[in-house]
């Protein structure tokens, strides 16, 4: 029951993994020898320096729809329009809309969901904005936000 037109697609996915894998493997290896290089410098200043002490660093990554900082100056320009508090849920709606982001699925939608959400936090933590109260619903509700 062979089906040639999926093994060569199969095959082709493989071999473009493959690809990928070497790829990163050879950038792993250059970063290896750069580290190693560090190292030896880092020996030649102070020759008993402990290298536990120093911890990697996380990589932030971007998402591919807003520059840094556009979230929330975009949220606070939507609160100032508003004559009412709006929902989280409302407040991300509108920002898919506003930037034309094709949301490909739920875990899409919740995943911006979730940096509308974050980002109100923070603006919260820094008295920008507040949070008004709940809508009763599924997941313990939607938080109802204005500005300060």
């Amino acid at each position: 029951m062979s089906q040639p037109h999926v093994i060569s697609a199969l095959t082709d996915k493989r071999a473009e993994l493959l690809g990928l894998i070497e790829h990163h493997q050879a950038h792993i290896q250059r970063l290896s020898i750069n580290v190693d290089q560090l190292d030896a410098t880092m020996l030649l200043f102070d020759a008993d320096y402990d290298f536990k002490k120093a911890k990697s660093k996380g990589i932030r990554v971007t998402n591919p729809w807003f520059k840094q900082g556009e979230v929330p100056r975009l949220l606070l320009e939507m609160l100032g329009r508003s004559e009412q508090p709006i929902t989280t849920t409302q407040l991300t709606d509108t920002l898919i809309q506003m930037k034309g982001i094709e949301v490909a699925g739920l875990k899409e939608r919740d995943r911006l969901g979730k940096l509308v959400f974050g980002a109100l936090k923070r603006m919260a933590d820094r008295h920008q904005v507040k949070s008004t109260g709940k809508i009763k619903g599924a997941g313990g509700g939607v938080m109802l936000w204005t500005l300060f």
